[in-house]
């Protein structure tokens, strides 16, 4: 069960580690300050604005960034945690923030490709800035954890089952 307050009639905390405190304007995932915008918009507009394959590349490079400094952030605040305790916490982050369900399939092989599944993903094109929003931010936090460099390939959404898939993959 999620602990929550209200102030003034509404609703301040998402979860224990998720707080909108609209006195102040601030969105905070586990201690983080967020911002919430129309992730949709921004990718289809970047898109319009330097084309597919660039609008992809930027994207890439931001979320993959971004995701290694997450999961460097999670390992220093976590030391003792084990890599799918890790890994777990993250998907939880994509849960608070509005991205989806994520499922990661760590496996046996390290050798072998890692599954990433988003169930019901805020965004679900798999071409352009879009495509690498979701996705990339997990190359790099799993480039961190797993001290290797990993990226993403095989994006694909399955609309039937509201799915969006992409694996890593070893560079």
């Amino acid at each position: 069960m999620h602990a929550y307050h209200t102030e003034g009639g509404r609703r301040t905390d998402l979860s224990e580690d998720a707080v909108w405190a609209t006195e102040k304007g601030e969105l905070l995932i586990f201690g983080k300050r967020h911002i919430a915008i129309d992730a949709e918009a921004l990718c289809a507009h970047l898109d319009s604005l330097v084309g597919v394959k660039v609008a992809e590349v930027i994207i890439h490079n931001i979320e993959f960034r971004l995701g290694k400094l997450d999961a460097t952030r999670l390992q220093a605040e976590r030391p003792k945690s084990s890599l799918t305790e890790l890994v777990e916490q993250l998907a939880k982050t994509d849960r608070l923030s509005g991205a989806g369900i994520t499922k990661v399939v760590l496996p046996d092989n390290p050798q072998d490709s890692i599954l990433i599944e988003i169930t019901n993903p805020g965004l679900t094109n798999t071409a352009g800035a879009a495509k690498e929003f979701l996705l990339a931010w997990w190359a790099g936090a799993l480039t961190t954890l797993l001290d290797k460099e990993l990226d993403l390939k095989d994006v694909s959404y399955d609309k039937a089952n509201n799915l969006l898939k992409g694996q890593i993959v070893s560079r």
